[in-house]
C-alpha cells in the first residue's frame, strides 16, 4: 500500500462526512475533555482525565452519528424519511445527569462533587459542538472557561473567602500520629485541606516514608511558618517543601 492508497482511506466519505474529518473531531474532543479532566484531577476530584475525555469524545461521536443519520435519511442520500438532527444529542445531556449524580456526595450539611458533575455536563456539551463541526469556537470557549475557572478560584481564595492558599510537598513516615497532629492543627486554626495526594512511597513495615502533595486553605491571620513549623518539630516529618 503506497501513500496514495493511504490517503484514499482517509478520504472515504460516508453520508456527507469524510473519515479524516470524523476522526479529527473525535480527537479534538478527547483533548478538550482531557484538559478539563486534568483540572479536576489536580484538585483530587473523582472524575479525572479519562472520565472527562470519554464523556466529551462520546458526546462528539453521538453528534457525528446524528449528522450522518440525518444526511442518510433526510437529504435524499437514502430513503426519504425526515428527522430532527438534534434529537439524539439531546439525550446526551439527559444521560449525563446520571453520570454527574454519581460524583455528588452528601454528608451532614456538606455537598461535594457539584463542580465535578457540572464539568462532566459541560464537556459533553463541548463534545456535541465539536461533533457538529464547530471546533474553532469550542476550542476558544474551552480556553476561556478554563482560564476564568482558574482566575475565579484565585479570586475566591484571596478576596471572598479571605483565605490564602499554601502548597507543600510533605515527606513523612506513614503513621496515625502524624495524621492526628495535622487533624488537630487544621481544626484549631480553621484550615482546610484542598488537596492531599500521595505521589511516592518507599520503605516497608513501620518505616514506610511517603511523599504527599498537600494544598491548604488558611485564614489570612494564620502564619504559614507557625503551622508548618509545628509539623517540622516531629521526627517523623522528614521535609516540607513549599510549592509556588
Amino acid at each position: 500500500m503506497d501513500i496514495r492508497d493511504f490517503n484514499k482511506i482517509f478520504e472515504i466519505n460516508m453520508y456527507g462526512i469524510q473519515l479524516y474529518e470524523f476522526l479529527w473531531r473525535v480527537f479534538i474532543a478527547c483533548i478538550i475533555g482531557g484538559l478539563f479532566g486534568l483540572e479536576r484531577k489536580n484538585k483530587g476530584k473523582p472524575a479525572g482525565i479519562k472520565t472527562n475525555m470519554l464523556a466529551c469524545s462520546g458526546a462528539a461521536l453521538v453528534a457525528l452519528i446524528q449528522m450522518m443519520i440525518y444526511n442518510k435519511y433526510s437529504l435524499g442520500l437514502e430513503g426519504g424519511i425526515s428527522g430532527d438532527p438534534t434529537r439524539l444529542t439531546a439525550q446526551v445531556i439527559s444521560g449525563l445527569g446520571f453520570l454527574g449524580a454519581g460524583v455528588i456526595m452528601t454528608g451532614g450539611d456538606k455537598v461535594v462533587g457539584l463542580t465535578t458533575a457540572a464539568t462532566l455536563w459541560l464537556v459533553a456539551i463541548l463534545g456535541i459542538g465539536i461533533g457538529y463541526g464547530f471546533e474553532v469556537y469550542i476550542i476558544l470557549s474551552a480556553i476561556m472557561i478554563l482560564t476564568l475557572s482558574y482566575l475565579i478560584k484565585k479570586f475566591e481564595v484571596s478576596y471572598i473567602d479571605k483565605r490564602k492558599l499554601r502548597k507543600v510537598i510533605l515527606e513523612c513516615v506513614q503513621n496515625a500520629e502524624i495524621e492526628e497532629i495535622i487533624e488537630e492543627l487544621i481544626l484549631e486554626k480553621d484550615i482546610k485541606v484542598i488537596l492531599d495526594r500521595t505521589v511516592s512511597q518507599t520503605g516497608e513495615g513501620e518505616n514506610i516514608v511517603i511523599k504527599r502533595i498537600m494544598h491548604f486553605s488558611m485564614p489570612k491571620y494564620v502564619r504559614s511558618s507557625y503551622f508548618f513549623g509545628i509539623l517540622k518539630k516531629y521526627e517523623d516529618v522528614k521535609s516540607i517543601t513549599y510549592i509556588k
